[in-house]
């Protein structure tokens, strides 16, 4: 996709340390996790042994810390090649790392051999057998290095990652050694693991609570937050070029052509009260709809996303959106996981976010990979004593692989006209049917419906 942005330093090493720390606890839940609805894929569990290079500096002493870093950051780099193979998956992030040991590597003094046995759920294209080929660079602090070539204008290009994010820090999601050209060595820079797969059947017909979605005053609040592509281009989406300026105005005129909605702009008022004090403002509406079970009212942002961008906007309208609507929905950027973590919110803007652990709500990740950064990372936010996987009130819709900007407008009306229809009385909508009609061959799914029910009788 052409329109993600690069990651960070910060972003990366996020994932790898959330990996590190949730390895001690994912066997008891990777297989008892959470179902899902597709159209073109199922979850499965991946097993496989295999081994990391480890080089370890002077002022270091090897160590099963040093050891299980290593191998997170080797199995970051599944997202790269899994995104671009015959058939295409998606790490979920919950994987059980076991039987982990080391040795010297023979003939070196620095450089050490761990072995492991790795134990993880994905998102797996359909038409995948028993066994699905895992391509891992044999020592990741190595292999970026070794993919560089100098061109004959004397320029350094990394051959084997997208020419746009040529960072060390974007290597991991972008790079494939079958790109032409690419210099890596099957054997000498990279090993082709064979994996075992368990597929976890989907579920066959789960239908959103569209009832629960109801609050006390008889309202669906639904916040649909439209990160912009390109910070430098015009802050109001009724004129701005950006790419996701189009979406938002397709939304718009679908919900005020379509639907009957009526439309008001939020004041800079509201938006100053509502946005935790940024200069930077960003472009919000409010559309409301009286339907026959109920009224919608649909929040409308439009603004930076990034969490290196002018945001703070962003955040706070976040943060309300994912603790108090009903459905949220975010197009934008994922910044390579790091523009929705919770946890950097948090530190960077100040504030506590706490998600209602009894209050039934969708929430719908339409950027990058979100299948990958956001899924276990907002369960964990509403697991309570009585739900204990957090999907009682909790659905979560993502994509597995690289989304691009032009089709997030039309797939957002997809699940606003599942809910009108449903408030209209029209025929109520299955996740399933959702997921078909969603899919952008980029492993869209539901993860948490496997609570919900199977019949609107």
């Amino acid at each position: 996709m052409k329109s993600k942005k690069p990651g960070s330093k910060v972003a990366l090493w996020s994932v790898v340390a959330w990996s590190l720390a949730f390895g001690a606890s994912a066997r008891a839940d990777l297989m008892d996790g959470q179902d899902f609805a597709a159209s073109d894929s199922t979850e499965a569990v991946l097993t496989f042994d295999h081994q990391v290079e480890v080089t370890v500096p002077r002022e270091k002493k090897m160590s099963e810390e040093l050891a299980r870093k290593k191998i997170f950051a080797q199995l970051n780099h599944m997202h790269g090649t899994m995104g671009a193979v015959g058939y295409k998956a998606a790490p979920k992030g919950n994987e059980d790392i076991s039987e982990v040991s080391f040795a010297r590597k023979r003939g070196t003094q620095r450089t050490y051999v761990v072995k492991y046995s790795y134990r993880g759920v994905v998102a797996l294209q359909n038409g995948v057998g028993s066994t699905y080929e895992v391509i891992l660079p044999n020592n990741p602090d190595h292999v970026y290095d070794a993919a560089i070539v100098t061109r004959a204008d004397g320029q350094r290009q990394n051959v084997c990652t997208d020419e746009h994010y040529q960072g060390r820090e974007d290597f991991w999601y972008f790079w494939n050694p079958y790109r032409s050209g690419c210099n890596l060595r099957a054997g000498e820079h990279y090993t082709v693991v064979l994996a075992n797969v368990k597929r976890i059947p989907n579920t066959r017909q789960t239908y959103p609570e569209y009832s629960r979605l109801v609050d006390s005053e008889g309202t669906i609040r639904i916040d649909i937050l439209m990160g912009m592509n390109d910070p430098e281009e015009l802050k109001n989406p009724l004129n701005s070029a950006d790419v996701n300026a189009r979406n938002y105005r397709a939304i718009r005129a679908a919900l005020v052509n379509q639907y009957g909605f009526t439309a008001r702009v939020l004041s800079r008022d509201e938006l100053k009260d509502r946005s935790g004090g940024s200069r930077s403002l960003p472009y919000v509406e409010e559309f409301v709809l009286q339907a026959q079970k109920a009224k919608i009212v649909v929040n409308l942002f439009f603004g930076q996303s990034g969490i290196d961008e002018q945001s703070k906007a962003f955040h706070h309208f976040f943060k309300d959106a994912i603790e108090n609507a009903s459905v949220m929905m975010y197009d934008g950027h994922s910044g390579l996981g790091g523009n929705l973590d919770l946890e950097d919110l948090e530190s960077t803007q100040e504030f506590e976010i706490k998600l209602p652990k009894n209050k039934y709500q969708i929430y719908y990740f339409n950027s990058c990979s979100s299948y990958s950064y956001y899924n276990t990372l907002y369960f964990a936010r509403k697991k309570s004593k009585s739900d204990p996987k957090g999907t009682r009130n909790l659905d979560i819709l993502t994509n597995g692989l690289s989304t691009y900007f032009s089709v997030m407008g039309e797939t957002d009306l997809v699940m606003v006209r599942s809910i009108v229809d449903w408030a209209s009385n029209k025929r109520p909508t299955t996740y399933q049917q959702i997921a078909a009609e969603i899919d952008s061959n980029n492993l869209f799914g539901v993860n948490g419906d496997e609570d919900n029910p199977v019949s609107m009788e």
